[in-house]
């Protein structure tokens, strides 16, 4: 008897990129850092000028080793390289994002319509590319290792190093910088059934459960949504989700809460050979045939997450946390969410503090939190850095960026 997810994946056709001609100049390093760049963000304050190109910036200032690795800037027609400033010794590729090269909706899911529509196509199509088919298309593109930026994302203090080559030399696959609270209940049942069909080992209760705590607005009648979620997670491709949501909860179909500790992944490195593996690939096929994505905005963070948690052993990752880093989300002129994690090397981190509340959180109650982090399984010293989370849960609990409650975050 065939399993639900079996079923699923007997539909979940593979996606083969056609990548030729897809970027400008030639590729001259197996290593590539990527922006989404946009004039105008669909779903945040964003335009080229004062964040791509200041982004962009950041990296060159503070991370020379970026003249050895390729920069790739996607767009979808609006940018050309008059719009971007950067020094002649960087190879920057244009790269065009269309259906050919991963950017778009999957096959016979265009009729699915959001629950919730705050949310834009384009922020949508954002999310499926770096969960499911930017892999594809960097690796026929030539490149192994990915880097990516987004162009609300800073570097703010000195990296001495080639991240690339920490990876390797370290024997590491997927590298992050900051951690995040953020859980959809849904997404924690299509976890456990993709779990339980594939024979993958029960998870314990040390961080790597997805969203076992129930909010009240996620569930019906006190009970969760355990059976509907499975029918969803299960589905066939290009089926609307059978979630028959009680009218007070449809307003907000994801249902972000306490939920666990994910990665804070609009900044992240990792091995693209490791994404095209066919035990990752399957779990990024049954993701994207669930079409959960354009459905529920079930996003590339807690995909991500579930992942490297489901499929990557601890010892293969690695925390950075020796520099400054700086990712938030304006609308209207406000930090909204996200904030400021400094590093345990930037010699000027208190100043990196106190320029950024002054900057973006003059008139906000925000403060800096200090917090002490574990960086490698295999190394049991923790390293003191400074945060500043702005954005919260509906419980008021800090999410992004996240430290636990003691100060401390281990490597789980």
């Amino acid at each position: 008897m065939r399993t639900r997810a079996a079923v699923l994946l007997g539909v979940a056709h593979a996606w083969h990129p056609a990548v030729q001609g897809a970027c400008t100049r030639q590729r001259r390093s197996r290593d590539a850092v990527v922006w989404l760049g946009q004039r105008k963000h669909s779903s945040y304050d964003a335009s080229h000028g004062n964040t791509l190109n200041a982004s962009l910036a950041s990296v060159v200032t503070h991370y020379r080793a970026i003249r050895a690795a390729d920069v790739l800037i996607w767009h979808e027609g609006d940018l050309s390289r008059s719009d971007v400033d950067s020094p002649s010794e960087v190879n920057v590729r244009f790269c065009r994002l269309a259906p050919r090269t991963g950017w778009g909706r999957g096959r016979g899911q265009d009729r699915i319509r959001p629950r919730e529509t705050r949310w834009s196509e384009g922020y949508m199509r954002m999310i499926r590319f770096y969960a499911v088919t930017g892999w594809d298309t960097l690796r026929h593109l030539g490149y192994e290792w990915w880097m990516r930026m987004d162009d609300d994302s800073f570097f703010l203090s000195n990296i001495d190093y080639n991240v690339f080559d920490a990876m390797r030399g370290g024997g590491y696959v997927y590298g992050f910088r900051a951690l995040s609270r953020e859980c959809d209940r849904m997404f924690g049942a299509f976890v456990d059934v993709y779990r339980e069909d594939h024979g993958l080992p029960p998870l314990l209760d040390d961080g790597t459960i997805f969203c076992e705590r129930v909010p009240k607005h996620c569930s019906r009648d006190g009970r969760p949504l355990r059976r509907q979620t499975r029918r969803a997670a299960s589905r066939r491709r290009g089926a609307r989700p059978e979630i028959r949501w009680p009218r007070r909860f449809r307003a907000r179909p994801y249902c972000e809460g306490p939920g666990r500790v994910g990665f804070y992944n609009n900044w992240f490195v990792s091995s693209i050979e490791w994404w095209t593996s066919e035990p990752v690939s399957k779990f990024r096929r049954a993701f994207d045939a669930s079409a959960l994505i354009f459905s529920h905005r079930h996003n590339d963070l807690i995909f991500q997450s579930a992942a490297v948690r489901l499929l990557l052993a601890r010892e293969r990752w690695r925390r950075f946390a020796d520099f400054s880093y700086q990712h938030h989300t304006v609308r209207d002129g406000r930090v909204t969410w996200g904030g400021l994690e400094t590093g345990y090397d930037d010699p000027d981190a208190k100043r990196t503090v106190t320029d950024y509340l002054r900057r973006w959180h003059a008139h906000n109650p925000v403060s800096s939190k200090k917090c002490r982090v574990q960086l490698t399984r295999n190394d049991s010293r923790f390293y003191d850095v400074a945060y500043v989370p702005h954005g919260r849960t509906r419980w008021g609990v800090p999410a992004a960026p996240y430290c636990p409650k003691a100060g401390r975050a281990p490597l789980w």
